[in-house]
């Protein structure tokens, strides 16, 4: 554990899956950190562990989230982050274990080539090759935050290695689009179609509604310039 920084970005992700396999959930997403930091704690160094959360933390609502905006977790998987959240906490309270966790909304892109992405900029892609329509649910209008790899890992690689960011949350910042407008952009493209279609009723329990992202926090640590924007990443595809 002779390091400066700690990525602790393993884990599961997904959402109605977490019900079916919660023991599953919890002993990778908790125990996986928990073991961490009881390593940490028994060494002689101590590392930062930088950590990932998600934008599933918070109550959805058509506004900017900060930090401390109310939370609501609808499944096991935002659940486990939130808790993971609080775990850092208290092992820095009890242990001076430093900690910076960043919250993520929707990533796309890579930093090795234009021609792939994953989640949902990726399913958007894949479906607009294949020359099949976009699928939406409800037509797409909820929005959030869209972060090309690179903002996302300049972001969370300078802020963790700022002292200033100890013990601290950030949203990570970008552009801000409704789901809809997203797929118009990769649509647009490939000269495809967006087809609106209902909900699934189980889908629609746990989903977060708007979670877009007030970047104010990691403005004020970091010099960030403007953001690169899908419909730039859209044309190299």
């Amino acid at each position: 554990l002779n390091v400066d920084y700690i990525y602790m970005f393993a884990g599961l992700t997904g959402t109605y899956a977490g019900f079916d396999k919660y023991e599953t959930y919890v002993a990778i997403n908790e125990i996986g950190l928990l073991n961490l930091l009881d390593a940490i704690r028994s060494s002689e160094f101590k590392p930062k562990v930088v950590f990932p959360s998600t934008r599933l933390v918070y109550k959805g609502v058509d506004k900017p989230l900060k930090e401390e905006d109310e939370k609501e977790t609808k499944t096991l998987y935002a659940i486990n982050k939130q808790a993971c959240e609080s775990i850092l906490y208290a092992y820095k309270k009890s242990f001076d274990i430093p900690y910076t966790v960043f919250r993520i909304c929707i990533p796309y892109g890579n930093m090795l080539s234009t021609d792939y992405s994953f989640g949902t900029v990726g399913f958007f892609i894949k479906q607009a090759k294949a020359g099949n329509d976009i699928t939406l649910y409800g037509g797409g209008n909820i929005k959030r935050t869209f972060t090309h790899m690179e903002d996302l890992c300049y972001q969370i690689v300078q802020g963790a290695m700022s002292e200033e960011s100890n013990g601290e949350i950030y949203n990570i910042g970008g552009q801000t689009l409704s789901l809809r407008e997203a797929a118009e952009i990769v649509a647009n493209k490939f000269g495809t179609n967006i087809v609106a279609v209902d909900w699934p009723e189980k889908d629609l329990r746990i989903e977060s509604d708007h979670t877009y992202f007030d970047d104010t926090k990691i403005r004020s640590l970091l010099n960030i310039g403007e953001y690169k924007r899908l419909e730039d990443f859209s044309k190299d595809i």
